[in-house]
C-alpha cells in the first residue's frame, strides 16, 4: 500500500508508521473515526476516495504537512504524530483536508476564487501579510486582519476557505468564530459562503450534522 502511494503522489513524501509509533497510530484512529462520522458514508463514496493513508514525517512540496490530498490518486494522507499532543489541532487538520478534497471534487470549481478575495480589505494580499505587530480592531484575540479565523488562512484563498470550514466542524472553534463574526462583517460573509457551498454542492451532507449551529 505504501509503495502504491509513493508512485501516485510524487510531490508527497512520508515515512511508514513504525512499531514504536503504534501508540500514536491507535490514538489517531480513535479520534479520526469520531471525526469522519460527522459525514454520511455516501459522502466518501461519491467523492471516490480510494484510500486513506496514515503515516509519519509527512511533507508536501518539501513543506511539513499534517495532511494532504492527491486528486490524481484519489487518496488522503494524514500524519499521525505531528500534532499528537494537540487533539483540537488534529481534529481541525482532518476537516481542513476534507475541505480541500471536496473543493477538488466539485465540477467547475474555481481555484483562487476572485469573488472570495474581494471579500477582504482592499489593502490585503494573500501571502504578503507582514505587519504582525498590528492588532485586530474589533476582536483583539483574533488574527490581526479582519475576516480571518487563523493566521494560516492568510496564506491563500484555498487555505482561507479550508480554515473556515475546519473551524465550523468543531463546536468550540465554531462558537469562537461565530462570536468574532458578530463584530466582523467580512468573517460573517465568509462563514455564510462556506455554508452555502456545502449546502449547494454537497447536499448529501444534510443527512448528517453539517455544523454546530
Amino acid at each position: 500500500l505504501y509503495k502504491d502511494l509513493n508512485t501516485a503522489t510524487t510531490a508527497i513524501t512520508f515515512k511508514p508508521v513504525s512499531i514504536k509509533e503504534y501508540g500514536f497510530l491507535n490514538d489517531y484512529l480513535i479520534l479520526f473515526e469520531k471525526e469522519i462520522h460527522q459525514y454520511p458514508p455516501i459522502f466518501f463514496k461519491k467523492r471516490q476516495v480510494r484510500a486513506v493513508f496514515l503515516v509519519t514525517h509527512l511533507f508536501s512540496h518539501k513543506r511539513p504537512a499534517q495532511g494532504a490530498y492527491s486528486s490524481e490518486a484519489r487518496v488522503m494522507i494524514f500524519d499521525v504524530s505531528r500534532f499528537s499532543k494537540n487533539k483540537a489541532l488534529t481534529r481541525h487538520s482532518i476537516h481542513h483536508e476534507l475541505f480541500h478534497m471536496m473543493a477538488f471534487q466539485t465540477p467547475n470549481y474555481i481555484l483562487d476564487d476572485p469573488r472570495w478575495s474581494q471579500l477582504n480589505s482592499s489593502a490585503f494580499v494573500y501571502g504578503k501579510q507582514i505587519d504582525w505587530t498590528a492588532v485586530n480592531p474589533v476582536n483583539p484575540q483574533a488574527p490581526n486582519q479582519l475576516g480571518f479565523v487563523t493566521d494560516y488562512a492568510m496564506s491563500s484563498v484555498e487555505e482561507d476557505k479550508a480554515e473556515v470550514f475546519a473551524c465550523l466542524k468543531q463546536e468550540t472553534h465554531h462558537n469562537l468564530i461565530t462570536r468574532w463574526a458578530t463584530k466582523d462583517g467580512i468573517m460573517r460573509q465568509k462563514i455564510q459562503a462556506i455554508k452555502d457551498f456545502v449546502s449547494s454542492d454537497f447536499p448529501e451532507m444534510n443527512a448528517g450534522k453539517n455544523f454546530h449551529d
